[in-house]
Protein backbone atom coordinates (compact mmCIF):
# COMPACT_ATOMS: atom_id res chain seq x y z
CA UNK A 1 0.00 0.00 0.00
CA UNK A 2 1.45 3.41 -0.97
CA UNK A 3 0.30 6.69 0.37
CA UNK A 4 -1.98 8.81 -2.23
CA UNK A 5 -0.65 12.25 -2.75
CA UNK A 6 -3.26 14.89 -2.60
CA UNK A 7 -5.83 15.40 -5.47
CA UNK A 8 -6.00 19.07 -4.94
CA UNK A 9 -4.39 22.11 -4.11
CA UNK A 10 -5.10 22.97 0.00
CA UNK A 11 -5.21 26.81 -0.78
CA UNK A 12 -7.76 27.46 -3.45
CA UNK A 13 -9.32 23.78 -4.08
CA UNK A 14 -8.32 23.49 -7.72
CA UNK A 15 -7.26 20.05 -9.01
CA UNK A 16 -3.29 19.32 -8.91
CA UNK A 17 -1.96 18.74 -12.19
CA UNK A 18 1.38 15.93 -12.60
CA UNK A 19 4.41 18.28 -12.32
CA UNK A 20 6.99 18.10 -14.72
CA UNK A 21 10.65 19.36 -13.95
CA UNK A 22 13.50 18.75 -16.43
CA UNK A 23 11.37 16.57 -18.68
CA UNK A 24 10.61 14.27 -15.83
CA UNK A 25 6.85 13.94 -13.62
CA UNK A 26 7.46 14.38 -10.20
CA UNK A 27 6.15 12.84 -7.16
CA UNK A 28 4.11 16.11 -6.60
CA UNK A 29 0.90 18.29 -7.65
CA UNK A 30 1.30 21.63 -8.99
CA UNK A 31 -1.74 23.96 -8.63
CA UNK A 32 -1.82 26.19 -11.99
CA UNK A 33 -4.15 28.95 -10.03
CA UNK A 34 -1.55 29.44 -7.42
CA UNK A 35 1.23 28.48 -9.72
CA UNK A 36 2.63 26.95 -6.63
CA UNK A 37 4.01 23.19 -5.86
CA UNK A 38 2.04 20.95 -3.19
CA UNK A 39 4.38 18.15 -1.82
CA UNK A 40 3.08 14.95 0.50
CA UNK A 41 6.37 15.06 2.91
CA UNK A 42 6.75 11.81 4.33
CA UNK A 43 6.19 12.38 8.59
CA UNK A 44 8.91 11.88 11.36
CA UNK A 45 8.58 9.14 13.88
CA UNK A 46 11.01 8.89 16.41
CA UNK A 47 10.61 5.68 18.49
CA UNK A 48 12.89 4.38 22.15
CA UNK A 49 14.09 1.43 22.52
CA UNK A 50 14.58 1.48 26.30
CA UNK A 51 16.36 -1.54 27.87
CA UNK A 52 16.26 -2.53 31.32
CA UNK A 53 19.06 -5.32 32.04
CA UNK A 54 17.89 -7.66 28.93
CA UNK A 55 14.27 -6.69 28.67
CA UNK A 56 12.92 -3.76 26.31
CA UNK A 57 10.07 -1.50 27.14
CA UNK A 58 6.71 -1.84 25.35
CA UNK A 59 3.76 -0.06 25.89
CA UNK A 60 0.19 -1.39 25.22
CA UNK A 61 -2.10 1.47 23.07
CA UNK A 62 -4.74 3.25 24.73
CA UNK A 63 -6.23 5.08 21.82
CA UNK A 64 -6.57 4.35 18.22
CA UNK A 65 -5.09 3.27 15.68
CA UNK A 66 -4.73 -0.07 17.50
CA UNK A 67 -6.05 0.50 20.72
CA UNK A 68 -5.11 -2.70 22.82
CA UNK A 69 -1.72 -3.91 20.98
CA UNK A 70 1.33 -3.20 22.42
CA UNK A 71 4.06 -1.13 20.58
CA UNK A 72 7.65 0.82 21.28
CA UNK A 73 7.04 3.49 22.78
CA UNK A 74 7.30 6.96 19.72
CA UNK A 75 5.76 8.76 17.91
CA UNK A 76 5.38 12.08 15.23
CA UNK A 77 7.91 14.22 15.98
CA UNK A 78 5.87 18.07 16.13
CA UNK A 79 7.29 20.79 14.68
CA UNK A 80 9.93 22.69 15.16
CA UNK A 81 10.96 19.57 17.89
CA UNK A 82 14.53 18.01 17.83
CA UNK A 83 14.47 14.42 17.19
CA UNK A 84 15.96 13.38 20.36
CA UNK A 85 13.34 16.16 22.81
CA UNK A 86 10.66 14.35 20.68
CA UNK A 87 11.65 10.87 21.35
CA UNK A 88 11.90 11.58 25.20
CA UNK A 89 8.67 13.64 25.06
CA UNK A 90 6.79 10.36 23.13
CA UNK A 91 8.96 8.44 25.70
CA UNK A 92 7.23 10.29 28.89
CA UNK A 93 3.64 10.51 27.70
CA UNK A 94 3.29 6.94 26.59
CA UNK A 95 5.58 5.22 29.69
CA UNK A 96 5.47 7.85 32.20
CA UNK A 97 9.80 7.49 31.74
CA UNK A 98 11.72 10.46 32.23
CA UNK A 99 14.76 10.32 30.05
CA UNK A 100 17.28 13.28 29.29
CA UNK A 101 17.33 13.48 25.84
CA UNK A 102 21.01 13.90 25.42
CA UNK A 103 21.01 10.31 27.52
CA UNK A 104 19.41 8.73 24.15
CA UNK A 105 21.50 7.57 21.75
CA UNK A 106 21.07 7.70 17.74
CA UNK A 107 20.03 3.98 17.11
CA UNK A 108 18.01 3.45 13.66
CA UNK A 109 17.40 5.69 10.80
CA UNK A 110 14.91 4.61 7.75
CA UNK A 111 12.13 4.90 5.19
CA UNK A 112 8.59 3.11 5.82
CA UNK A 113 8.06 3.65 2.28
CA UNK A 114 4.44 2.16 2.54
CA UNK A 115 2.78 4.87 5.28
CA UNK A 116 4.88 8.00 4.11
CA UNK A 117 7.10 7.77 6.93
CA UNK A 118 10.85 8.23 8.02
CA UNK A 119 11.75 6.77 11.08
CA UNK A 120 14.63 7.72 13.36
CA UNK A 121 15.19 5.14 16.62
CA UNK A 122 17.16 6.40 19.58
CA UNK A 123 18.09 3.80 22.59
CA UNK A 124 18.89 4.40 26.42
CA UNK A 125 19.01 1.95 29.34
CA UNK A 126 17.28 2.22 32.58
CA UNK A 127 18.58 1.18 36.27
CA UNK A 128 14.83 1.13 37.58
CA UNK A 129 12.27 -0.28 35.64
CA UNK A 130 9.11 1.26 37.30
CA UNK A 131 6.86 3.27 35.02
CA UNK A 132 3.68 5.33 35.02
CA UNK A 133 1.93 5.17 31.78
CA UNK A 134 0.02 8.30 30.67
CA UNK A 135 -3.57 8.69 29.11
CA UNK A 136 -2.15 6.94 25.90
CA UNK A 137 -1.30 3.77 27.11
CA UNK A 138 -3.05 1.44 29.19
CA UNK A 139 0.24 -0.77 30.65
CA UNK A 140 3.68 -0.39 30.06
CA UNK A 141 6.23 -2.86 30.86
CA UNK A 142 9.76 -4.34 30.21
CA UNK A 143 9.69 -7.71 27.84
CA UNK A 144 12.78 -9.97 27.13
CA UNK A 145 12.42 -11.13 23.82
CA UNK A 146 10.93 -14.66 24.66
CA UNK A 147 8.04 -12.93 27.24
CA UNK A 148 6.97 -10.30 24.56
CA UNK A 149 3.57 -10.60 23.25
CA UNK A 150 4.27 -11.18 19.39
CA UNK A 151 0.69 -12.47 18.72
CA UNK A 152 -0.32 -9.05 19.96
CA UNK A 153 1.89 -6.74 18.69
CA UNK A 154 0.33 -3.14 17.10
CA UNK A 155 2.57 -2.84 14.64
CA UNK A 156 4.13 -6.22 13.16
CA UNK A 157 5.40 -4.61 9.81
CA UNK A 158 8.38 -3.37 12.26
CA UNK A 159 9.31 -6.47 13.80
CA UNK A 160 12.11 -7.14 12.44
CA UNK A 161 13.64 -3.47 13.64
CA UNK A 162 12.56 -4.90 17.40
CA UNK A 163 13.82 -7.89 16.83
CA UNK A 164 17.63 -6.44 16.03
CA UNK A 165 17.18 -4.44 18.59
CA UNK A 166 16.69 -7.49 20.65
CA UNK A 167 19.57 -9.19 19.32
CA UNK A 168 22.19 -6.05 20.08
CA UNK A 169 21.09 -5.84 23.00
CA UNK A 170 21.50 -9.46 24.19
CA UNK A 171 25.13 -8.98 22.35
CA UNK A 172 25.55 -6.00 24.73
CA UNK A 173 26.72 -4.04 21.48
CA UNK A 174 25.16 -1.41 19.53
CA UNK A 175 25.47 -1.22 16.12
CA UNK A 176 23.61 1.75 14.11
CA UNK A 177 21.26 0.52 11.34
CA UNK A 178 19.78 2.32 7.91
CA UNK A 179 16.63 0.52 7.60
CA UNK A 180 14.65 0.37 4.33
CA UNK A 181 10.93 -0.96 5.15
CA UNK A 182 8.42 -1.54 1.97
CA UNK A 183 5.21 -3.44 2.39
CA UNK A 184 7.07 -6.75 0.62
CA UNK A 185 10.81 -6.29 1.77
CA UNK A 186 13.22 -5.21 4.80
CA UNK A 187 16.71 -4.20 4.18
CA UNK A 188 19.57 -3.21 6.81
CA UNK A 189 22.59 -2.17 6.59
CA UNK A 190 24.78 -1.01 8.79
CA UNK A 191 25.73 2.22 9.70
CA UNK A 192 28.99 2.04 12.27
CA UNK A 193 29.30 -0.26 15.14
CA UNK A 194 30.74 -0.08 18.75
CA UNK A 195 30.73 -0.81 22.58
CA UNK A 196 27.20 -0.01 23.68
CA UNK A 197 28.07 3.39 26.62
CA UNK A 198 25.23 4.33 28.58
Amino acid sequence: MTMPNSSFCPECGTPLAPRRIAGEIRRHGYCERCRQSHHDHPTIVATTFIAHEDRLLWVRRAIQPKQGLWAIPGGYVEQGEPLRVGAARELREEAGLVIEPDALHFYMLGTLTFINQIYVGFRGRVTDPGCDPGPESLEARFFDRRECPWGDVAYPEVNEAVLQAYEDLERDSFEQWHVEMTADSYQRTVISSGPLEG
